[in-house]
């Protein structure tokens, strides 16, 4: 009798249970590789946010730097007596040399007020208070006009406001008046102008080249007057003090 030799059976699994190796890596690496993008993600908002946020921060301060033009109602309250502006007046700050419109010839600055009128004007800004004379000796660059220009300070607005007033009177009646940078008094019908603002009493008197009279109806005297008083004197100086 012949006995069979066993024979060798291979056995593989069924293809469908064999699941590669890689496979198996790239179903764990999915979920970490998307984590790590939104983690990128989120840290590039954050820094853009950071960004943005230090951008209108700096936009904010230059804004609070930049000077804030004040109103006139506002001005006037800042210079409304030497309580509120105490700081005294110098030549340099009401005529500098070389930076107005006008020549400046000569400058004085003096604690003695009277010395910058005449007559009774004198006892009437020691009433009230006068503290500095500011003065200066000027040139028109479109008329050929001699010109005394000062600014005086009194104590208060009521006060400059009070003298304001007298001036007129005196003026007209001859009693007082402004005085020339020389000292010289000024003849009778010599232009004199002047206007308050705050504590301060602005003026100009106005002669020819020679010191002769300048007639009140000359159309210059109202550009002169106004350039002077209410554009550079109550507009420019006073306005860069408050």
């Amino acid at each position: 009798m012949r006995h069979a030799t066993p024979g060798l059976i291979r056995l593989s699994a069924p293809s469908r249970h064999r699941r590669p190796a890689r496979s198996h890596r790239h179903a764990w690496r999915e979920p970490y590789r998307t984590a790590h993008l939104l983690t990128r993600g989120l840290a590039a908002l954050i820094v853009l946010g950071i960004c943005v946020m230090l951008g209108v921060l700096f936009v904010a301060d230059e804004r609070d730097a930049t000077p804030r033009r004040l109103a006139a109602a506002e001005i006037d309250q800042l210079i409304a007596s030497r309580t509120v502006d105490p700081e005294p007046l110098t030549e340099a700050e009401v005529f500098p040399s070389g930076s107005t419109a006008f020549g400046v010839q000569e400058t004085g600055l003096t604690a003695d007020c009277t010395v910058a009128v005449t007559g009774a004007l004198r006892f009437t800004l020691q009433r009230y208070g006068c503290s500095q004379a500011v003065r200066a000796a000027l040139t028109v660059p479109y008329a050929d006009y001699r010109v005394t220009a000062g600014m005086l300070n009194l104590s208060d607005a009521t006060g400059a406001t009070a003298v304001g007033d007298q001036v007129r009177s005196l003026v007209e009646s001859g009693d007082g008046g402004f005085a020339q940078m020389s000292g010289e008094a000024t003849g009778a019908g010599t232009p004199v102008v002047w206007r308050t603002r705050g504590h301060y009493l602005m003026y100009c008197v106005i002669t020819g080249p020679d010191g002769a009279l300048v007639p009140a109806d000359e159309p210059q005297l109202d550009q002169l007057t106004h350039d002077l008083l209410d554009v550079y004197l109550s507009e420019t100086v006073l306005s860069r003090r408050a």
